[in-house]
């Protein structure tokens, strides 16, 4: 190691080749850190949207053709087959939510707090009379927990029927799905409140069903595509069985695509910052040739040139490696805590973003800016290797 530093001493000796050497790891790690958090904003992208469909949805969602139906025993024992862990029935309809002169349209669930907090691994507090809605609704009526709203149920096309319901609710807090379509559409209401106000009695028309624990991050589908396909060989035609990400579907795809494409379009950026470190090592070569090939007249062989070359490749990839892995956490910080950052969600669907990096992001990232690196390296090492001492001497003392 004496020697590298001996070397290296003979390298940065003076000021330009150590500011060069500055900004050559910066347009590295720079490099680094854009494909670095591209990658995890298409991963936290990803996750968001799973996390958020589940905590809305659970892992399966079953419907009739027929609209309403009751839970019996036989439907019960075929849903056992795929083990569940929680099955949780709902009552759904679409109303609209009236205060101060705004109106939405919201879609409104009549729950059993403790089996749908099971199913989808989302707390509602939920009491008698009570009503939850989401942060987005809450925010578009300027309401908040202790206010009443009014919702405006249909009641069929009988003509006796043919006038809508308006009930006023007090709300009693609120929910945040992680999408802002969710937390801008959906509002929770106690399943016996909703029964009575329709007149259902034990008449559901949405079951959701999970089969994996909601808390944790769901990696792979295959799971749940083949409890969906199970179900579906054993219940009758008259069952709809969907998965949680059916309503997003394109985007989960699209994601797995641009993902790709993308990253192989910012290989262009590496590209640039290697031939910085290219440019680098043919100034350093021209600038102390003549301290090199003396070094090697005097005995240094080519061999420990060569592997001070390499080691400070090493060096270099290592450095901006660590480097974009602190500018992706200030990136990371920065989208959960500057405003100018914040994305609009009625166009981005997600209420916010994050970036979310695994061991295979960071072994993908890392493994190919080495590769780009260890060519720069190659190069000035057949650079060095192609010319002769004789040459070499010859400049120094022409």
């Amino acid at each position: 190691m004496k020697s590298y530093f001996s070397i290296l001493k003979i390298v940065l000796q003076g000021r330009s080749a150590g500011k060069i050497l500055l900004a050559t790891v910066f347009s590295f790690t720079f490099s680094i850190a854009v494909i670095l958090c591209t990658f995890g904003l298409m991963d936290g992208f990803d996750h968001l949207l799973k996390s958020g469909l589940r905590h809305s949805s659970g892992d399966l969602l079953i419907t009739s053709k027929k609209g309403f139906f009751q839970v019996t025993e036989p439907l019960t024992d075929i849903l056992k087959s795929v083990g569940p862990l929680a099955i949780a029935p709902v009552i759904q309809t679409e109303a609209f939510a009236l205060h101060q002169g705004i109106s939405k349209g919201v879609l409104v669930r009549g729950i059993e707090p403790a089996n749908f907090s099971q199913a989808t691994g989302l707390k509602v507090n939920l009491p008698n009379g009570g009503l939850v809605i989401g942060e987005e609704l809450a925010r578009a009526l300027q309401v908040g927990p202790g206010d009443e709203i009014a919702l405006t149920f249909g009641r069929g096309n009988e003509s006796s029927q043919s006038l809508p319901t308006v009930r006023q609710f007090k709300i009693s807090g609120l929910i945040k799905h992680g999408i802002y379509q969710k937390d801008m559409r959906l509002v929770y209401l106690p399943r016996q409140d909703m029964a009575e106000l329709l007149d259902l009695r034990d008449y559901i028309n949405l079951l959701i069903l999970t089969t994996q624990d909601p808390a944790k991050p769901l990696d792979s589908l295959d799971r749940v595509r083949k409890d969906q396909q199970k179900l579906r060989s054993q219940l009758s035609q008259e069952y709809f069985v969907r998965p949680f990400w059916s309503e997003y579907s394109f985007l989960i795809e699209a994601v797995k695509v641009e993902k790709l494409s993308i990253s192989l379009i910012l290989q262009l950026i590496v590209v640039v910052a290697v031939f910085n470190i290219i440019a680098f090592v043919i100034y350093i070569m021209e600038k102390k040739a003549q301290d090199f090939f003396f070094l090697r007249a005097i005995g240094l062989s080519l061999k420990k040139l060569m592997r001070f070359w390499f080691i400070s490749i090493f060096i270099v990839w290592a450095i901006a490696c660590a480097g974009a892995h602190i500018l992706s956490l200030v990136f990371n910080w920065a989208l959960a805590n500057l405003s100018f950052l914040q994305i609009p969600g009625e166009i981005y669907v997600l209420s916010s973003l994050q970036i979310r990096l695994d061991s295979t992001a960071y072994i993908t990232v890392y493994l190919v800016s080495l590769a780009w690196v260890l060519i720069a390296g190659i190069f000035g090492y057949w650079r060095l290797k192609r010319r002769p001492i004789v040459q070499g001497l010859r400049q120094e003392f022409n």
